[in-house]
């Protein structure tokens, strides 16, 4: 838990915690300019599953990086006795964290700004309900951009993350593939739930079915799987700087 609360003291005066507030109010301008007041709340939702969490998680985890590093911490913690394994999963958490907190003002900002627009295309019940499902389903891009933040500068990492969540489901959504492919447990998630398809063309919303169920099934077995994974190279990396400093 110290890890944690450490984590989170650390990126809280940085660019994420403003970003807590300014992507939803970002989100619901853009949708009303390209989606006028008819159509902006299933907008908002097809715009933020397709185009803002990606963008949001690179850059999250890509500040996360530049301030370990801006800390000293990639060149001073192998030096201590601190569990990195530990210290990895504690970033994940609070990053984790964080995203819950710009998900819950997308979901509080579409509801306001639906009730004063005065159109309902689906209930504010579904609708919140939607947004903590695209929580759920894609929590595992945070350690898989942890991973790859390592490897590319925050420019390349948006630009492909946002490229493959918009093209992978496209190909596999509609194919028994969406299982194994996890870019797409979101989107078929919210099809199934609000009506929204992958192409962004609104149809009459089923509930919540079996594709939902796995979809959330598979994104919580994905999530740990890959903090674990990624936590685990996090830990072997230094350990491999401190056989070659000694």
């Amino acid at each position: 838990m110290n890890y944690v609360i450490a984590e989170t003291i650390k990126t809280r005066r940085t660019i994420l915690s403003y970003f807590i507030f300014l992507a939803p109010v970002i989100n619901v301008i853009l949708c009303f300019l390209m989606a006028g007041s008819l159509n902006i709340q299933t907008f908002e939702l097809y715009w933020w599953s397709t185009f803002m969490i990606p963008a949001l998680t690179a850059l999250f985890c890509s500040e996360h990086e530049r301030q370990n590093k801006k800390s000293g911490n990639d060149k001073m913690l192998y030096t201590y006795p601190i569990d990195l394994y530990r210290f990895r999963n504690a970033g994940i958490a609070a990053l984790s964290v964080k995203l819950f907190w710009v998900y819950l003002a997308m979901a509080v900002v579409s509801v306001v700004s639906t009730f004063f627009l005065g159109v309902l295309r689906i209930s504010y019940g579904v609708a919140v309900g939607s947004y903590l499902i695209l929580y759920i389903c894609s929590l595992w891009m945070v350690p898989a951009c942890l991973l790859l933040s390592r490897y590319m500068n925050i420019y390349i990492l948006l630009c492909v993350h946002v490229v493959l969540n918009i093209m992978l489901p496209a190909f596999v959504a509609d194919t028994p593939l969406w299982v194994i492919c996890p870019y797409s447990y979101g989107p078929k998630a919210i099809e199934a739930l609000a009506g929204i398809k992958v192409s962004g063309d609104y149809i009459a919303p089923q509930g919540v079915n079996l594709t939902v169920l796995i979809a959330v099934a598979l994104s919580l077995v994905v999530f740990p799987a890959l903090s674990i994974w990624e936590s685990k190279l996090y830990n072997r990396g230094f350990f491999e700087k401190r056989v070659k400093s000694r």
